[in-house]
């Protein structure tokens, strides 16, 4: 009797160990999309609108026009990221 509660405790054991790990890596991917939701729109569209502004000859219009719409693409992206790991996986 005390074994098999000693095997059962064990097995308990192992499967937080078990969970722990998945946790951990289900967490790591979750901030490298966050990551890259985040830093690729902002940088890309600073880049695109400067070489729209060397283009049309043109100071920081598009510049900064494109920099504030990749900061809203990644607040919108980051909403939607977020939502889904906690409201959505309930």
């Amino acid at each position: 009797m005390k074994e098999r509660d000693e095997d059962a405790r064990q097995e308990d054991r192992e499967e937080e160990a078990r969970k722990g790990h998945r946790s951990f890596w289900r967490l790591a991917a979750t901030m490298s999309s966050l990551g890259w939701s985040l830093v690729l729109p902002i940088v890309g569209g600073a880049l695109l609108g400067n070489y729209l502004d060397k283009i049309t000859r043109q100071e920081f219009v598009w510049t900064i026009g494109l920099l504030f719409g990749g900061v809203a693409i990644s607040l919108y992206s980051l909403y939607h990221i977020l939502y889904k790991e906690t409201i959505g996986r309930k």
